[in-house]
């Protein structure tokens, strides 16, 4: 089986926050995926991720527009590091993590893979627990 997803076809909505856009192409609720999840998504400028992981999913992420600044460590802030256009990102299961929009005034876009079938999201910074993200899990 093979399927196409046009623009037209994903599933966009709000992310982790009001300032993230997801536009979700391969999913379990998009085409049936046991095993991979791929999206792009949007940033707006100075916004940023809470403090979170992904489980037991890896992360797989190509800068396509903009700059983003990752942290990362026992308690999402030990290191870091900052990512331009045409690079990628892998961050392994279960790594506490923040992405930021690196830019004060223009659009963070990114491609975003992983291996498993929902935008599954696991916070740790003592806020709501993310029922009302859209989508959780997808």
């Amino acid at each position: 089986m093979a399927i196409r997803i046009s623009p037209a076809d994903r599933h966009t909505t709000i992310g982790q926050h009001a300032g993230m856009e997801r536009s979700i192409a391969i999913s379990e609720p998009t085409v049936g995926s046991e095993r991979l999840y791929s999206s792009i998504v949007s940033t707006g400028p100075g916004d940023r991720t809470r403090i979170h992981h992904h489980g037991e999913c890896e992360t797989s992420i190509y800068i396509l527009r903009g700059t983003a600044h990752y942290t990362w460590g026992p308690t999402g802030l030990e290191h870091e590091m900052t990512a331009t256009m045409g690079d990628f990102v892998y961050i392994e299961a279960g790594e506490i993590h923040v992405e930021a929009n690196a830019s004060t005034t223009e659009q963070l876009v990114v491609v975003l893979t992983r291996n498993c079938p929902d935008s599954h999201v696991v916070y740790l910074d003592g806020g709501p627990d993310g029922a009302d993200d859209r989508p959780a899990p997808c």
